[in-house]
């Protein structure tokens, strides 16, 4: 098929399934919206001021320190000390600025100088130190012509304006920013408006420009003193800022810089969980590998899932770009200045990079739901670098910052980074400026972001690739790790076998004639060859072997049976068959390709039906069947053809357009098997296609597949053996991984069966040894098998039916004298067969079935001793009660107990429940390791970031030359009538400037407007290349400078100072300075521990992102035990709800302490002192501690929206994200002072209160600030000087109600906890369902009114004249535990549907009534009202004299429950889950593990009893699901299909079992498929069609009053065509001798007819039949009596015809 057509339908397959989950879809795209409207909203709410007017600056003079360091009596330091010229000029200095400098101090060498800075307390008083460079050979060398030095002062400015540093603003004023000329993030408009002088770092304030023109000026002098002081005279320096056109100032960029990087995370975390999700769970549903079977290549499935999630995220980027750049408030856009297509290109590049990033995860993963919380976390986990490395961005190399962009989110967030730089600097991103970086400063531009971000998508999908070829899983076909360089991989060639292995041919020959396998037929093509096929798994350093040395042919237009048990190996050969596993060993041929080689070849002709259903939930029946027949590459033209021709044959006409979640599990099944069949698959593979299916839908499944086998090879695997015989025209038996037998049914029966079966039910009087003498005397070797009840049954071997004739008539002739009822004959069934064979091979299974009836005396025996123990101790004193209950003997399921009530069973609920919860962690102990970590790591690294950021480095010294800004312009203006001494300097000016790499702007006479005019005209671009400029007047030069860069006041300065030099010294002469910053002394090294704010931030922002995924998991475990019933099984078997809940709670909260104290931990270990000093760690530990009372509830609470506990993991971490990290977000940010948002955020604060994740981090950055204001405000009396006058607030009682205490979250999160609690009891108690039903209740009671009951078959009528006749709750004391008065339940929906219509019936005690009817008939529901799953419409019942409607918990302990489908825990053991509700039945401690020996006994399930449910077989799951019901020994016990999917070694148990239970006397209710177990096990049955019942009885009685007449096998040998005749004769003579007879199966010489004349008698059956045997040549035949399962059948048109009529 064509790889276009392929890619459009898995495309088409992606699209529908999206379509369907709406909900995802929209929340897929509306997330990205959601955080981007946080965005929009400030945008509306964060005004900007408009400035019409150019601002213009005043110039200063540098004469005069400002006036508040002059008050400090400061000194001057100058290195070295010993050269004389450096002494004079340090004192010249002094000189030049007295008034504020005390003296002046000499230090050898710089070291020394940074020694005494560092240990000094002293050092403080020190302005600056004055270092030459130039190395002095002796004191009184002179300046050499080029001085260069450098200035230190205090590393922190003394003088900076006390503003509060908000946790969102990087650019803190607290050093000299000598590691960048421009400030990292740049706003719109002059920096720092107000202050003339040019503010941060503080050139000005600090006292550096004055100090560096006074070197300057000392220089100069030293130089030639006369001529300098001249100069001064004439000559004033001053220094001006640039003036600056009209602008905008908006503070929002301070959002967009700080914000975007992280929102956008946030916005994609649950597209890429989602994606994870979508991708692992289709593997783990087997779908994808299934897929592949049915010839999908794989790169097409990533291909497709590629281009579906790209087009969805486009449509979300699409819609972001817009929310961003378009102008959605009078304020403007969010990003106002950058191009708005490649904001889009940059969104879609980062999409497609977390879309394989996402890929890469699904391929280490093989659970959803593991996939998708792993997922989620390792998406944010990756994007937690760019925290570290946001801080420090200017200090990282080029190579660092394109290493760190490998990680997707890195990439995006520097990405992000930039376009808010981009914006500050008022250029916005353009095409034009990609390939460019934002300030001459960095390097890296947005263009090598986007490179990055496609490297990274790349990398991820080879990564993903290869391990999905390494690692397939445990479906598929690992490669070798070095798989990519063999030739072989890239191009293989299909060959077709040819028999050139011959020696293997003829030991394969020899190994198929042994004595139990049947001559092959001849002149049928085998499409399946297998030869001596082998599987050996590996598990840890055993191996088991599942597969042995196979060999086995299977024909066209046959169907050939796979029998075993479970584990015989049948699934494993399937799998090797369909290439899901490689053979270890061996080969296989289908239609000739051979199946390790040509795998792709042999999946276009390939059906199969596995027995996992696997179909997608969200697409239609019909969708499905288009699906795989395009996919198997079927004629388009006739697909839609095919397509109903299937869906017809399937009968699923009316659910063509129904979903596939809205199928029953029959309907699955029927879909799983015209998949496997739709488009001319050749061969087709079946495991066990019927199971789940009720008999109609079963003998519909028969014909399908009997009229459908013409030109295939079906391989078929099943659990009824009733199907194999009828189906099977050969049989294969395996066990143990080896085939035991192979033949037709009639084969295998001659071989292993034992004969007829005569079954004979006695009357009162019966004579059984006058019988069995009879017997004997016509069948010599006939024998006793069994005589039990009112039951006899014989074998008489298949020898001797010659004689049956003669005994029959016998019987039939002295019936009343030998007390014979009634009798009947039944044939060697295909069930006893396999027994036989599995016997044969496994010897034990023999003496276990002979033991069962033994069993019980053992168990007797055992009872005797265990009840010792206390009657030993009996004295005077003892209890009645207590000795009678210690001397009664334990039943086999412990039903002989006295209970426990009260106060003892709820101690003994609660800890069965509690022992649950303890053993789901301790079992899944991985999910509790991650639990634990998962806060710790973020804590961890939240707190290693916050140590590692404002790392002490000193700032390195800065050259100030114009060179570092790359190539400028430099305006230079002189005034028209300056005077020559101004021109001079002009022109002199200029001649420096090229070494500089800058060009002079000349002839300019006004500066400002020249500046003015080419700023508007250059916008953002001008700052960078246009950093200083002069102008000469004439007894005055300014220096000007770009106040936009930081450095640019003191560059001015010495340029200006140059001129000066020059013109004094000559050409040569230049200054060089530079500005090094002292190392920290003593208390700027105290000073800067209080500059931690950003560590209670940053601790509270991970604190809650840990928080946020620890919380969900305590939703995992409730979800699962809703979504496979185990909680309802629970309730029914009477567990409290408050037990229930409690035990959970406790348990969460128990467990919920360990990472706390963990926490705490850390914090001590990292010292963190707002958590640690003054025994905090109790407050923390109880702030901890009160958000998981809060939130623990609200996680039960939201547990109910979910059904699988993958989807509820992933979407509450992401409730829990948004509900506590978004919000506080949004509340933080608007606290930046400068956005004026405080009462909007003080309102919010209150509104999320109801948050308990917002209370969490709300109320740790509040602790940490208040703790930190607490230290800094008391710690001297200037400190809490300056945080009066800054209105700094702190509260000296951390849990105040006043800000900063934390007191209003306490409160929130203690009410929050009761509130929560409440809500669950009332989703529980169903208060507001019970009050919707109450008014339903009236309603429908009319509406059944109306309905007035049809005509009664009588035996039904009977027993509702018997129900409605007594006192149900005496009788369902005394005579009859269950007692159903009048039941009916309707479902209200478009149509009301009548779902269970007016049921009365009473079960007596030892009694097994049988619940038949089709699917939808309304069993299940019926069972669901009396365990009270549903609520009941109308009518009532009684179990144990307690009414459903009004006492449902004392009715739920008095009944055992076994669902339809396995409601078990797969955390626990059988014998824990068997314990468990044991407890919850209340049997005594003491005798709980007796009886769970008992139960597990007797339904042999020891060998397992240890072992984890999850690890168990299917039919083992359903033993155990039995064991729940029965044990305890309640009186009523319910049973829905308790068999399905056992094998029939394990239902006999099963039915051993239950047999036992029900003659202790108690009443079991049963619903079956298998007509054999009703049989079995029911003393009386109904058949319930449309939700009544239309006929009761005993199986014989419905046997002979609605069944007529025998069913017939004979095989005809039939040699060659031309003998067809004799067939064809023998036809006839039956439809003449037996008149009425029909036909119902033919092929290859076998017939089945059924004899429906009702007068026959066994006697003249035999006897027509032995005469014609030579006659016809009839190789074989038998007759058996008609089966229930032909009664139930006969009541399928009614349930059709109902439904007809009622349309």
């Amino acid at each position: 098929m064509a790889v276009w057509q392929q890619f459009g339908l898995l495309l088409w397959k992606n699209y529908i399934q999206q379509k369907r989950q709406i909900l995802v879809t929209l929340v897929e795209i509306a997330l990205p919206l959601l955080f981007s409207a946080i965005l929009i909203v400030l945008r509306q709410k964060v005004s900007f001021t408009n400035y019409p007017n150019a601002t213009h600056y005043q110039s200063f003079p540098l004469n005069g320190l400002p006036p508040l360091l002059c008050y400090q009596q400061l000194q001057l330091a100058y290195v070295p000390a010993n050269a004389s010229v450096v002494q004079q000029i340090a004192q010249d200095v002094q000189q030049n600025l007295q008034s504020c400098i005390k003296n002046v101090r000499g230090f050898e060498t710089e070291e020394q100088f940074e020694e005494f800075v560092k240990t000094d307390p002293e050092s403080g008083k020190i302005l600056a130190a004055i270092v030459f460079e130039h190395p002095f050979s002796h004191d009184d060398e002179p300046l050499p012509l080029q001085v260069s030095y450098h200035l230190r002062f205090t590393y922190s400015p003394r003088n900076a304006p006390a503003r509060e540093k908000s946790e969102l603003n990087p650019n803190n004023d607290m050093d000299w920013h000598t590691l960048s000329l421009f400030p990292l993030f740049q706003m719109p408009g002059p920096r720092e408006q107000h202050d003339p002088h040019g503010g941060t770092p503080g050139y000005y304030r600090e006292g550096f420009l004055q100090v560096q023109y006074a070197v300057d000026r000392a220089i100069m002098m030293a130089y030639n003193r006369s001529a300098a002081m001249a100069l001064f005279d004439q000559t004033q320096v001053l220094l001006s800022r640039f003036p600056y056109p009209a602008f905008i100032y908006d503070v929002f960029i301070l959002a967009i810089q700080n914000q975007l990087p992280l929102l956008l995370v946030l916005s994609f975390t649950y597209t890429a969980l989602n994606i994870v999700r979508a991708v692992v769970q289709e593997k783990e549903r087997k779908l994808k590998e299934y897929m592949r079977m049915m010839g999908l290549s794989n790169w097409l499935h990533w291909s497709a899932w590629f281009l579906m999630f790209f087009l969805f995220l486009s449509i979300s980027i699409f819609f972001v770009t817009v929310l961003f750049c378009v102008k959605v408030s009078p304020n403007g856009a969010v990003l106002t200045y950058s191009d708005p297509t490649l904001v889009f290109v940059f969104l879609l590049v980062f999409a497609i990079s977390t879309i394989n990033f996402s890929f890469m995860i699904s391929v280490f993963f093989s659970r959803a739901n593991v996939a998708a919380a792993a997922g989620g976390f390792i998406y944010f986990l990756s994007y937690l670098p760019y925290v570290f490395l946001w801080p420090r961005y200017d200090l990282l190399s080029h190579a660092q910052k394109v290493s760190a962009c490998l990680i997707s989110n890195v990439a995006m967030a520097m990405g992000a980074q930039l376009i808010g730089m981009f914006e500050g600097k008022g250029t916005g991103i353009q095409w034009h400026n990609l390939f460019e970086a934002v300030t001459v400063d960095d390097d890296f531009s947005l263009a090598q972001v986007i490179g990055l971000l496609l490297l990274d998508a790349l990398l991820y999908g080879l990564v993903a690739w290869y391990v999905e070829a390494v690692f397939p899983g445990e479906y598929g076909v690992p490669q070798p790790w070095y798989f990519f360089i063999l030739p072989s991989y890239w191009c293989s060639s299909p060959r077709v076998a040819f028999l050139k292995e011959k020696e293997d041919e003829e030991d394969a020959e020899k190994a198929s004639k042994g004595e139990f396998m049947e001559e092959e037929p001849a002149g049928l093509v085998a499409g399946v060859k297998i030869k001596r096929l082998a599987k050996v798994f590996k598990v840890g350093n055993k191996s088991k072997e599942a597969v042995r040395d196979l060999t086995l042919n299977m024909f066209e237009g046959q169907i050939t049976v796979l029998l075993g048990h479970n584990g015989a190996g049948k699934t494993t050969t399937l799998s090797m068959l369909t290439g899901l596993f490689p053979p270890s060993s061996g080969r296989a041929y289908i239609n000739g390709y051979d199946i390790c080689q040509d795998m792709a070849l042999i999946r276009r002709s390939l059906g199969l039906c596995p027995q996992h259903d696997v179909l997608f939930d969200n697409l239609t029946v019909r969708e499905h069947l288009l699906f795989y027949t395009q996919l198997k590459g079927y004629p388009r033209e006739k697909i839609p053809g095919e397509v109903d021709r299937i869906i017809r044959i399937l009968n699923l006409e009316d659910k063509r357009n129904a979903k596939c979640k809205t199928l029953s599990g029959g309907m699955k099944r029927k879909l799983s098997i015209g998949i496997a069949l739709i488009g001319d698959s050749k061969v087709v593979m079946l495991d066990e296609p019927t199971s789940g299916m009720d008999p109609s839908a079963r003998r519909a499944t028969w014909d399908l597949l009997q009229g459908e086998k013409r030109g295939r090879t079906i391989l078929l695997t099943t659990h009824f053996m009733d199907e194999a015989d009828l189906l099977g025209d050969r049989i294969a038996i395996m066990a143990s991984g080896e085939l035991q037998c192979c033949g037709s049914p009639l084969f295998l029966k001659n071989k292993y069966g034992a004969g007829y079966h005569m079954v004979i039910v006695k009357d009162a009087f019966c004579n059984v040894s006058e019988i069995t003498r009879l017997v004997h005397m016509y069948v010599p070797d006939a024998t006793l098998e069994s005589s039990a009840g009112a039951e006899l049954s014989y074998i008489l071997p298949k020898e001797s039916t010659s004689r049956f004739e003669l005994l029959f008539a016998e019987l039939e002739m002295n019936r009343d004298e030998l007390g014979i009822a009634s009798y009947g004959a039944s044939v060697t069934t295909m069930e006893e067969v396999f027994l036989r064979v599995g016997k044969l091979v496994d010897s034990s299974l023999d003496i276990q079935a002979i033991q069962l009836p033994a069993l019980q005396y053992q168990h007797e025996r055992r009872s005797h001793d265990w009840t010792m123990d206390d009657s030993s101790s009996i004295s005077g004193m003892t209890d009645v009660t207590d000795f009678t209950d210690s001397c009664t003997m334990i039943s086999e399921d412990g039903s002989n107990i006295k209970l426990n009530t009260g106060a003892r069973l709820y101690m003994q609920q609660f800890y069965a429940m509690f022992l649950k919860r303890a053993l789901y962690s301790w079992r899944n102990w991985k999910v509790m390791v991650a639990q634990f970590l998962v806060p710790l790591i973020f804590t961890v690294l939240a707190l290693v970031v916050a140590r590692s950021l404002p790392s002490s480095h000193s700032s390195p010294q800065l050259r100030l030359a114009l060179k570092q800004y790359g190539q400028t312009h430099v305006p230079v203006a002189v005034e028209a009538n300056a005077g020559p001494l101004a021109s001079l300097l002009a022109e002199i000016y200029t001649t420096q400037l090229p070494s500089q790499n800058a060009i002079a702007a000349p002839n300019i006479t006004d500066f400002s407007e020249y500046v003015l005019y080419n700023a508007q005209r250059e916008g953002g671009a001008f700052n960078e290349h246009c950093v200083v400029g002069a102008a000469f007047r004439s007894s005055d030069v300014i220096g000007y400078f770009n106040n936009q860069g930081y450095h640019t006041p003191a560059t001015a300065l010495m340029l200006v100072d140059n001129a000066l030099f020059k013109l004094l010294a000559g050409p040569n002469a230049s200054i060089q300075t530079g500005n090094d910053p002292m190392p920290r002394n003593v208390s700027e090294t105290a000073q800067s521990q209080l500059s931690e704010s950003q560590t209670g931030f940053a601790i509270a922002i991970n604190l809650m992102y840990g928080m946020a995924s620890l919380a969900s998991t305590f939703a995992l475990l409730l979800v699962s035990e809703r979504s496979v019933k185990s909680k309802h099984v629970q309730q029914v078997s009477g567990v409290y709800l408050t037990n229930f809940w409690f035990s959970a709670l406790l348990w969460d909260l128990i467990n919920f302490l360990l990472p706390c104290l963990l926490m705490l931990v850390v914090f001590r270990v990292f010292s963190v002192k707002a958590f640690v000093a003054q025994n905090h760690l109790v407050d923390v530990l109880f702030l901890l501690l009160l958000y998981g009372w809060a939130v623990i509830p609200l996680m039960y609470l939201m547990s109910f929206l979910f059904s699988t506990a993958a989807t509820a993991y992933t979407r509450l971490t992401i409730f829990n994200i948004i509900s506590g990290t978004a919000t506080f977000l949004a509340v933080t940010i608007m606290t930046i002072p400068e956005l004026n948002l405080l009462h909007l955020s003080h309102l919010l604060d209150k509104v999320f209160l109801i948050f308990p994740n917002y209370c969490l981090g709300m109320s740790f950055t509040e602790f940490y600030q208040n703790y930190e204001m607490i230290t800094f405000c008391t710690s001297s009396p200037l400190a809490k000087y300056i945080c009066k006058y800054y209105n700094i607030t702190y509260q000296m009682n951390y849990f105040s109600m006043e800000e900063p205490g934390v007191g209003r979250f306490l409160v929130a999160l203690s009410l929050q906890g009761v509130v929560f609690i409440i809500l669950l009891f009332l989703i529980e108690l169903r208060c507001i369902r019970l009050l919707l039903n109450l008014c339903r209740r009236r309603k429908k009671a009319l509406l059944l009114a109306e309905e007035a009951l049809q005509p009664e078959d009588r035996d039904v009528a009977e027993e509702r004249k018997r129900v409605l006749e007594c006192q149900p709750v005496v009788e369902s004391m005394v005579g009859s535990p269950l007692v159903v008065q009048e039941l009916s339940k309707m479902y209200s929906g478009g149509q009301s549907l009548l779902a269970v219509d007016r049921l009365s019936l009473a079960v007596g005690k030892g009694e097994c009534f049988g619940l038949l009817g089709f699917n939808g008939a309304g069993k299940t529901t019926t069972f669901k009202m009396l365990t009270g799953d549903e609520s009941i419409t109308s009518g009532d019942a009684f179990i144990d004299g307690y009414s459903i409607l009004t006492d449902v918990k004392k009715v739920q302990q008095r009944i055992g429950y076994c669902p339809q489908f396995d409601a078990v825990l797969d955390h626990m053991t059988g014998r824990e889950t068997l314990s468990m509700y044991a407890r919850l039945r209340g049997i005594p401690e003491k005798y709980v593990t007796a009886c769970v020996e008992n139960v597990l006994r007797s339904l042999l399930l020891e060998p397992h009893a240890d072992k984890l449910v999850r690890s168990y077989s299917g039919g083992n799951k359903r033993k155990l699901s039995a064991g729940m019901a029965l044990i305890g020994g309640p009186p009523v016990i319910f049973l829905d299909e308790p068999s399905t999917g056992m094998d029939p070694v394990a239902r006999r148990l099963l039915w051993d079992a239950i047999t036992r239970t029900r003659e202790s006397g108690k009443a079991i209710i049963i619903t079956s498929h298998s007509m054999e177990e009703c049989e079995a096990l029911c003393t009386r049955l109904a058949v319930m069609v449309n939700g009544q019942f239309k006929c009761l009885g005993s199986p014989q009685h419905l046997k002979s009053k609605f069944g007529s007449g025998y069913t017939l096998l004979a095989k005809v040998r039939v040699e060659t065509e031309l003998e067809e005749s004799d067939l064809q004769l023998f036809k006839d003579f039956i439809e003449s001798t037996f008149p009425g007879s029909l036909l119902k199966d033919e092929h290859q010489g076998m017939v089945h007819y059924h004899l429906t004349d009702k007068t026959l008698t066994w006697a003249q059956v035999f006897g027509v039949l032995e005469t014609a045997k030579e006659k016809y040549s009839i190789e074989d035949y038998c007759v058996s009596q008609i089966s229930l399962e032909q009664v139930f059948l006969s009541f399928a048109q009614f349930q059709h015809c109902a439904e007809a009529c009622r349309k």
